[in-house]
């Protein structure tokens, strides 16, 4: 509810702070007062529209702000320019103005001929009938099965999508690991057959040097060995004279020995060279092969082999989309029964309820004054060919709430076909109509205060006393605070709010203040009599109070 009301520099309000009560609130006061433009501030405080009219002449701004009681205090307050500009506070902190109006939607209800009124929406009808029916469960609970069955759906289009754009990669990927693995290149071939490559294509050339040395080392008549041999023989003459040459007999006997072993081994490395031509043709395909990968692949086989593992996963990935895309159909499937079959129970517990709670709201609305007026609370859905859920085989359009589309329906006049709620014109039926929906549902409707604007507009005597009695009785649990120019009404209030004007150095100025139970008795006089209250009228503002107390 709303704890306290500040208005400084607003239209012709100098500067006000009212504290606002429980219960039934009545505003009073001359005509051209300020009565409206109260309300317009507390407004504007929420959400409102503003306008560069709205900040008092002279005046560089304008400030309105409202206090609210909840779970917790909050203040809302917004600064006013002359620009027909505002920012926003809550509770001090600087907000958007979309996030403020959020923030503020729903904290009070306004019905008057020129304010937005919470249940003129349509698309809250469906909410009210809700709570009539306490379904609040069933709601939460369908709530729930849509928000899973819309990110299941989302989730297996996705996969449709991925599937479909992965077609052609998956058919590449395919190929290059088939191309991969046909050669299969195993780490460091390259550089094993690139050796063997240049072997075999000088082989001819290898085995003929190396007959070659063999001849120079031992095989000729002055080989390399022979001279040695000679050598050594000449050593061995001159060691007899002198046993000092003996060691260089021991270093050049060795040296012979080397060479026969050398001999040895490059006969052997010559019996042993393959000279098959087609292994020299075979290494050099696969070479080619080989190299072909690199170029492919990354520039290495470290890198094909890299390559073939990450691809080898990735179509691991899309192949496992079928599966997945399987997966979800079914998901999809069981969500959209669960569903159904919530939407079902949802449009069951509606359909039986609505016509209860027409009854209801046309007998609050004869008894204020609105004698032989129709309420009807429209269910039907809306066509939706490529819904997954299906009534008598056509598809319709679901949402968090189910497959229904409720709209209040209402003929103010006896023989008149019911219209579209949204589309009554007149202000003060409007808000009598509100009076009457919000009687029937008070204990479920969220909004705690409620502020009536020409509540009282066509109505009189007994009429009006039944809208008092009712505005009193809707005040038990509600927040009330309503704008009336009829005693039977003020009467009815817990606490009455009289405003005047009074004018100072030419200066007009703005005062409110509550009124005590004698003052209350001549407030509501003076709407009997007008400015000069007569004794008839303060008799029967009296008995009216008296009644009004019980």
């Amino acid at each position: 509810m709303i704890q306290r009301l500040l208005i400084k520099d607003f239209a012709i309000i100098r500067e006000m702070e009212i504290p606002l009560k429980k219960g039934l609130t009545v505003i009073t006061g001359e005509t051209g007062a300020g009565k409206s433009i109260l309300l317009k501030s507390l407004g504007i405080a929420l959400g409102g529209k503003v306008h560069k009219t709205d900040v008092r002449s002279g005046q560089a701004q304008a400030v309105v702000e409202a206090e609210f009681y909840g779970d917790r205090v909050n203040i809302y307050r917004r600064l006013l320019s002359k620009a027909g500009r505002a920012r926003s506070f809550i509770n001090d902190e600087p907000i958007t103005e979309m996030d403020f109006r959020s923030a503020a939607n729903g904290l009070a209800d306004f019905h008057g001929q020129h304010e937005q009124q919470f249940i003129m929406n349509a698309d809250t009808h469906i909410d009210f009938l809700d709570r009539f029916c306490k379904s609040e469960d069933l709601v939460e609970n369908i709530h729930s099965i849509y928000s899973n069955l819309i990110d299941t759906i989302q989730s297996f289009d996705h996969a449709i999508i991925q599937k479909e754009n992965a077609s052609n990669h998956k058919e590449l990927l395919q190929f290059q690991i088939k191309e991969i693995d046909t050669i299969s290149p195993q780490l460091d071939e390259d550089i094993q057959l690139g050796r063997e490559f240049k072997r075999l294509n000088h082989i001819d050339e290898l085995i003929s040097t190396v007959q070659n040395m063999n001849q120079s080392l031992i095989e000729h008549d002055h080989s390399i060995y022979r001279q040695l041999a000679s050598t050594l023989n000449e050593l061995e003459r001159l060691s007899k004279y002198d046993e000092s040459l003996q060691p260089f007999m021991e270093s050049i006997n060795q040296a012979s020995v080397s060479i026969q072993d050398a001999s040895a081994g490059l006969l052997q490395y010559a019996d042993m060279i393959d000279n098959d031509p087609n292994r020299l043709q075979e290494i050099e395909e696969r070479l080619h092969a080989i190299e072909t990968l690199k170029r492919k692949y990354g520039g290495t086989i470290e890198s094909v082999l890299s390559f073939i593992k990450d691809s080898t996963k990735e179509l691991e990935v899309l192949s496992g989309l079928d599966e997945k895309i399987a997966d979800l159909e079914i998901e999809k499937s069981i969500l959209v029964r669960k569903y159904k079959k919530a939407a079902d129970q949802l449009h069951h517990v509606r359909t039986k309820l609505s016509k209860a709670i027409s009854k209801q709201i046309e007998t609050e609305m004869n008894e204020l004054n609105m004698v032989g007026s129709t309420f009807q609370v429209l269910i039907d859905n809306k066509i939706d060919n490529k819904s997954l859920i299906k009534i008598d085989g056509d598809g319709v359009a679901i949402g968090p709430k189910g497959y229904d589309q409720v709209e209040f329906f209402l003929s103010a006049n006896p023989g008149e076909m019911p219209k579209p709620l949204t589309k009554v014109a007149s202000g003060g039926e409007v808000s009598r109509i509100m009076l009457a929906i919000k009687s029937v549902l008070k204990k479920s409707d969220p909004v705690s205060t409620l502020i009536f604007d020409e509540i009282d507009s066509g109505i009189s005597g007994e009429a009006a006393e039944r809208v008092g009695s009712a505005l009193k009785a809707l005040a038990i649990e509600k927040q009330v605070i309503c704008i009336t120019h009829l005693p039977q009404i003020a009467s009815c209030a817990e606490h009455h709010l009289y405003i005047n004007k009074k004018i100072e150095n030419e200066q007009t100025d703005v005062i409110a203040r509550y009124l005590n139970e004698k003052e209350k008795v001549e407030a509501i006089a003076q709407l009997f009599s007008g400015e000069s209250i007569s004794v008839e009228g303060i008799s029967s503002a009296k008995q009216l109070r008296n009644q009004a107390r019980g």
